[in-house]
C-alpha cells in the first residue's frame, strides 16, 4: 500500500466502521427497550377497573365505611355512602372501549364494597372487536377473566 503523506484517503478505517456500528446498534437497543408497546383498549380498561375494584373493596375494610361503583356502558364512578346517600368521589372514568354490564342487570343500583370484604357480585364484558374479555366477582374474591 502507498502510503504518503498528503495523499488523499481511500475511505474508512476498519476501526471507524465498527465505532458506528457499535454506536447504531446501541441506539436501537436503547429506542426499542423504551418504547412500551402501546395497550389495547380492552387490557386498559380491564386493567383501570380491576385496580378500582380492588381498591375500594380495601378501602372500604381499612376505612370501616360502605363504598360503591357505579358502573354503566359508560364507564364508572366511585361512590361513598354517608348514611343517607351515595356521595361521588372524584371523576367519572369512560371507557376506552365497548364494555357492557351483564350482572347487576339494574345498572343504577352501584356495586357496594362493606367492611366486611364482602362486594356485590358482577360480571362484565370487555369487547375490543377482535377480542371478548368475560369478568366476574363472586363477591368475595378479585375479580377473573376469561376469553
Amino acid at each position: 500500500m502507498d502510503r504518503r503523506l498528503g495523499a488523499p484517503s481511500a475511505g474508512f478505517t476498519l476501526i471507524e466502521l465498527m465505532i458506528v456500528i457499535t454506536v447504531l446498534a446501541l441506539l436501537t437497543t436503547t429506542v426499542s427497550l423504551t418504547a412500551s408497546r402501546p395497550r389495547t383498549t380492552m387490557a386498559s380498561d380491564f386493567g383501570r377497573f380491576h385496580a378500582v375494584h380492588d381498591r375500594l373493596r380495601d378501602q372500604a375494610v381499612l376505612s370501616r365505611q360502605i363504598m360503591g361503583l357505579a358502573v354503566d356502558a359508560d364507564g364508572y364512578q366511585r361512590l361513598r355512602w354517608d348514611g343517607q346517600d351515595w356521595q361521588a368521589l372524584g371523576t367519572p372514568v369512560r371507557w376506552r372501549g365497548q364494555v357492557s354490564v351483564l350482572s347487576p342487570t339494574d345498572t343504577r343500583a352501584p356495586l357496594q364494597f362493606a367492611p366486611s370484604g364482602q362486594a356485590t357480585p358482577l360480571r362484565l364484558r370487555f369487547d375490543d372487536g377482535a377480542r371478548v374479555l368475560l369478568c366476574q366477582a363472586d363477591g368475595w374474591g378479585a375479580v377473573s377473566c376469561t376469553g
